[in-house]
């Protein structure tokens, strides 16, 4: 299926709030590339082990436990200049507090990882960023963490929730996958990602190959 947007003319972009926590995690639609320009951190690692922790020095007054991954880098895309590297992640216990809950047989296995650096200095990481296992990347989602992506966070990414729906500006592109796919896991955000031109017009484009090299750590990608 193309990248680019066929016949969505009207004005009036519908915007929904997130809905609250109640008693289940919650999140907005995301693509790729755009918690990739939100994140402070953004590494390919393997993760080793995990173990629960308290956060800072004291009892979490929302009583909940963390749980700290302990992690192997093997690539950093994103966030060399916040952190020299990365060592630790750490998440909600809980998964319906949007942790990112790993099972035992999930462990040891390579990951990209998107996260934001907090006041105590660690590395946070949830449902909601782009963390998912290296071999379900697809290979622009590759390219795109190793250059694309980075290149196209001066645009914005709308996300159509129903229709009529369009952009209102050059550097917005409008992301339909949850109207034509069916879900937001559809080939704009599988293939995709928004590419600022000469003109100052952002536009979806094919990753095919990245851009700019990445910053590597250790291993290979």
């Amino acid at each position: 299926m193309s990248c680019k947007v066929l016949g969505f003319l009207v004005s009036g972009l519908l915007f929904l709030a997130l809905q609250a926590w109640t008693d289940a995690c919650s999140c907005g639609p995301s693509h790729p590339q755009h918690v990739y320009c939100q994140s402070h951190v953004v590494i390919k690692g393997k993760i080793i082990s995990s173990k629960l922790v308290g956060r800072g020095n004291s009892t979490d007054p929302s009583g909940f436990q963390w749980i700290q991954y302990e992690v192997q880098q093997l690539k950093m895309f994103k966030g060399s200049e916040k952190v020299e590297r990365v060592e630790y992640v750490y998440t909600p216990q809980a998964d319906f507090v949007c942790g990112f809950v790993l099972e035992a047989d999930q462990l040891n296995k390579d990951y990209v990882l998107s996260g934001n650096v907090e006041t105590d200095g660690k590395i946070y990481v949830n449902i909601c960023g782009f963390n998912k296992l290296w071999s379900q990347l697809t290979s622009s989602q590759r390219a795109g963490l190793a250059g694309n992506y980075e290149a196209g966070c001066q645009c914005k990414i709308v996300p159509c929730l129903s229709l009529p729906c369009s952009i209102s500006a050059d550097n917005q592109c409008l992301w339909t996958d949850g109207i034509i796919d069916g879900n937001w896991a559809g080939s704009q955000s599988r293939r995709c990602g928004c590419s600022m031109k000469s003109s100052g017009l952002c536009q979806w484009e094919f990753y095919k190959r990245p851009r700019t090299p990445a910053v590597t750590r250790d291993g290979n990608q």
